[in-house]
């Protein structure tokens, strides 16, 4: 892990005009990938237990928003 934070920090310093927007894709399709994946697992039977589960939500008035609907 040290290694890949070590080439990270030298990719930081080697392209300080680029590095945040490459950063910034990265960050926002994880994302996109996140959302997609609940949104398929909202459409499958007994998919909002699986991810009340999968996330150990316990408020899930927290949560109206994700579950709208379903």
């Amino acid at each position: 892990m040290s290694e890949e934070i070590d080439r990270w920090i030298k990719y930081m310093q080697d392209n300080p005009k680029t590095w945040k927007k490459v950063h910034t894709k990265f960050i926002n399709s994880q994302f996109i990938k996140s959302r997609s994946f609940i949104k398929r697992l909202l459409e499958q039977p007994g998919g909002r237990q699986k991810i009340i589960n999968a996330y150990g939500i316990k408020n899930l008035d927290g949560y109206q928003g994700l579950f709208k609907g379903k």
